[in-house]
């Protein structure tokens, strides 16, 4: 039986040292029916031109040069190059093990999944740390509204770059552009669009802690994740149905994140302003423990809340 397209998304930036390492591990892929669609998204260094050196060496490999977007507006671009029935995300300074692809669309078919996500270890070469699912969310499939449940409890399940997504999950869905925790936002409607997901815990995906990467979390601002955060409560409608369970988890989810976001020493925060239609009430959704030191901290700051008009 012919192999179905799987496209991946590779946005590249600053990565000349680790692009050849990322990209031989595709090439490497059992799986061979790949669209591999590089996105150069403006690197000063030679990433570009080892991606089209690659380019002319395998006609699976597609190169988009595009000015510096963020890897935001890099995925998106991927996104409508994508022309196969399954989707995957890969950072350009990680790198896959061989059968990773043959092994997660193999899942995906065998038990009729949307979704299909394996471990990783996470390495900056001088040591290596696994991150592999808790026992009660290993190698089983999740069905209906148990999807969105990780989310909340999974971490393998908040990032898009160690799984397999049918087309259909990802269709339409644009991650935010100039937000740098826009895994948060895409990680949680790609879920909540799931019937069958799956999280094996099998190692196949290698994250470099490369602090110049274009994905890295220490990067990440406190006040994007605020942003992110408000985003999917907003957007996740658009894909069903929300339970009043799930609004609460993401409400207080938000609640935290803001508080994170004024503890940090971030000198822009001045001002907390909350629309009246989102009518998010921060305090109520903060357990009591949080809820005086957010009080605290306010005053501290001196930082006021308010319900904008509009």
């Amino acid at each position: 039986m012919a192999q179905k397209l799987l496209s991946v998304i590779v946005p590249v930036y600053k990565v000349e040292k680790f692009l050849d390492r990322c990209i031989q591990s595709l090439l490497k892929q059992t799986y061979r029916n790949l669209q591999i669609i590089l996105v150069d998204d403006g690197s000063p260094d030679n990433s570009g031109i080892i991606c089209d050196y690659y380019a002319k060496k395998d006609f699976r490999i597609e190169v988009i040069h595009q000015s510096n977007k963020g890897l935001s507006g890099a995925r998106n671009r991927g996104l409508i190059e994508a022309r196969g029935e399954y989707i995957a995300f890969l950072d350009s300074d990680d790198w896959i093990e061989p059968d990773m692809y043959e092994t997660l669309i193999g899942l995906m078919e065998k038990n009729n999944l949307d979704v299909a996500r394996c471990s990783i270890d996470e390495t900056d070469g001088s040591f290596h740390r696994l991150k592999t699912p808790s026992k009660q969310y290993a190698n089983r499939v999740y069905e209906n509204n148990t999807c969105l449940d990780l989310y909340f409890h999974e971490f393998l399940c908040k990032v898009v770059w160690n799984a397999v997504y049918k087309r259909d999950i990802v269709d339409g869905i644009l991650s935010p552009e100039g937000h740098q925790s826009e895994d948060n936002y895409v990680s949680g409607r790609y879920l909540f669009r799931c019937k069958r997901i799956w999280i094996t815990s099998k190692v196949l995906h290698h994250y470099w802690m490369n602090p110049d990467g274009i994905t890295r979390a220490h990067k990440i601002k406190p006040w994007d994740i605020c942003i992110c955060t408000s985003l999917l409560i907003k957007d996740l409608p658009k894909d069903g149905i929300v339970t009043e369970k799930y609004k609460v988890q993401l409400k207080r989810k938000l609640a935290r994140e803001l508080f994170h976001y004024i503890r940090s020493n971030d000198s822009r925060c001045q001002v907390i302003a909350i629309k009246k239609k989102q009518k998010y009430d921060i305090l109520k959704w903060l357990d009591f423990s949080r809820k005086i030191r957010f009080l605290v901290l306010l005053c501290k700051k001196n930082i006021k809340i308010y319900k904008g008009e509009n």
